[in-house]
């Protein structure tokens, strides 16, 4: 089994509810070429973060696939928080001792009144083990970078807190691909972005 894990195209810019943020032009069409690299894999089935952003990514990736696409709340990226709340200005200056953790990139900590990689890992574990009882040969995900790197940390038994250096930060529309076999993970390809040409 092959699990195509896919960083959503280039949003657009935050502005009120973050799971509304869409694809940007060069979005969509990074994921036009992303379904074009997918055409010839013969894709089973697509996952989809229900974030806006993701599941256009998704669409425009089923244009070349058509093929069913399963929607999961699970797959949707890392709470930040207050962070995504009131922005950096705010978040700087009311937790700055946090701020100052999270540059250092070292440890998984839960953004306050957000999540950690843990609880990502915990929840899109979910899907994962969802996805090997179907048994199917090449499935796509598409979710978000921070996803991606907790599920990473997650199959490999790395710790959460160093999804920080794995890729980062992933490119949009990227391929990351996992191997699942003899109940087991192992990485076949990280970030892989050569389809995208002009539009990375």
């Amino acid at each position: 089994m092959k699990i195509w894990l896919i960083r959503h195209g280039e949003k657009d810019k935050y502005i009120g509810d973050v799971s509304k943020v869409k694809l940007t032009e060069k979005g969509h069409r990074q994921a036009d070429l992303l379904g074009r690299r997918l055409r010839d894999e013969q894709i089973d089935i697509i996952f989809s973060s229900t974030m806006d952003r993701a599941s256009q990514t998704a669409d425009e990736i089923n244009k070349h696939l058509n093929v069913t696409i399963e929607y999961r709340d699970e797959l949707k990226e890392i709470d930040l928080g207050d962070f995504d709340r009131n922005g950096w200005e705010y978040f700087s200056a009311n937790y700055s001792s946090f701020r100052d953790n999270l540059i250092k990139q070292e440890c998984d900590m839960p953004y306050p009144n957000g999540e950690c990689g843990a609880a990502v890992w915990l929840r899109t574990s979910r899907v994962l083990d969802e996805i090997i009882r179907l048994g199917l040969k090449n499935i796509v995900i598409t979710t978000h970078g921070g996803v991606i790197g907790s599920v990473i940390c997650g199959v490999l038994g790395l710790p959460q807190g160093k999804r920080w250096v794995i890729g980062y930060p992933l490119e949009h529309c990227s391929i990351t691909r996992l191997k699942y076999a003899n109940n087991q993970f192992s990485m076949q390809i990280l970030n892989d972005y050569t389809h995208l040409g002009s539009e990375l």
